[in-house]
C-alpha cells in the first residue's frame, strides 16, 4: 500500500494463520522487512504519510492469545513505537486526525469495543526500526 504520498511503501506479507481465526503477516516498509515481529491485516497511514499503524501481534498461540497491540512508525524520524496490548483483543480501526492516533480494541469474546484516542506528540517508547 502506498502511502498517500507516494514517497514510501508498505506491504503485508501473509505467513500463517491462526488455528480458526485471521491470518497473520509479514511486514515490508520501503521494501525492507521488519524482522522478528508479526503483525495483522490493519494497517493505515496518515495523511502527511509521516505515520504508519498496523496492528502487530504479540502471539500466534491459539490458547493464550490474541494478543494485539497498535504499532506506529515514524517514517520521517525513523522510529517505532506501541501501544498497549489488548489482552484477549485486537487492534482495529486506526485513522489519525491532525496529530492524533485514534483506534479501537476490539474485544470479541466480551463483545466490548473501546475506543482510543492518543496524542502523538506525548508517545514515549520510540525506537529505531529497520530502514
Amino acid at each position: 500500500m502506498k502511502s498517500p504520498d507516494g514517497r514510501h511503501d508498505a506491504v503485508l506479507i501473509t505467513v500463517g494463520e491462526i488455528r480458526f481465526g485471521p491470518v497473520y503477516c509479514e511486514l515490508k516498509i520501503d521494501g525492507i522487512a521488519q524482522i522478528n515481529r508479526i503483525f495483522g491485516e490493519e494497517l493505515k497511514w496518515s495523511p502527511d504519510s509521516r505515520f504508519l499503524a498496523v496492528e502487530e501481534w504479540l502471539t500466534t498461540d491459539y490458547v493464550s492469545g490474541p494478543i494485539t497491540r497498535a504499532a506506529i512508525f515514524d517514517l520521517e524520524a525513523h522510529r517505532c513505537t506501541a501501544l498497549k496490548p489488548a489482552e484477549k483483543g485486537f487492534c482495529r480501526d486506526f485513522h489519525f486526525e491532525d496529530k492524533t492516533f485514534v483506534y479501537k480494541k476490539n474485544f470479541k469474546g466480551l463483545g466490548e469495543i473501546i475506543e482510543l484516542e492518543v496524542d502523538l506528540g506525548s508517545v514515549s517508547g520510540w525506537s529505531r526500526f529497520t530502514s
